[in-house]
Parts: C-alpha cells; structure tokens; sequence
C-alpha cells in the first residue's frame, strides 16, 4: 500500500474493491464486410482475483483447446470500485 503525504497528515492511497474476474476466449465468428475476421466471446465469470495471469493464461488455454471455433486472445477482465483509503 503506498501513502501520500498531505499537508496536514498523511492520507492512503486510492484502493480497489470489489474486484470481479473474467476469462475472455475470443474466438472467430465470421468475417465482416471488409474481410476482417469478426470475434465473439466466450465468458467465464467468477474468477477468484488472486488467480496468477499464468495460471488463469493456462485455464484459457485448455478451454480454448475444446473450441470448435479457432481461438484468437485470452483475456483477463477485472472490473473493481476505486476508493480512497480510509
């Protein structure tokens, strides 16, 4: 946790909270008019936060084996609450 020093005292420093996880297989859903690929994606809600990107990069991966469809990016999705520490 870093701390800022304010005139006065000193004060905590924004934090998250309430952090949510997703895994994101993207994989390929046609092509749009220009001939670009299109992607759609795979969703797996609920990650623990604390999972490592190397870990979470292997589960994206071993699911991305039983696509049908080809897989492009893995992605990792965290949305959280940013707060002023108290």
């Amino acid at each position: 946790m870093h701390f800022v020093a304010l005139e006065g005292g000193i004060d905590m420093a924004t934090q998250r909270v309430n952090v949510t996880t997703a895994l994101k297989i993207m994989v390929e859903n046609g092509t749009t008019d220009a001939g670009t690929i299109k992607y759609a994606a795979r969703t797996i809600s609920s990650i623990n936060p604390d999972l490592s990107d190397d870990d979470l990069l292997a589960v994206g991966q071993g699911l991305a084996a039983m696509q049908s469809h080809d897989v492009g990016d893995i992605k990792r999705s965290e949305i959280s609450t940013l707060v002023t520490g108290a």
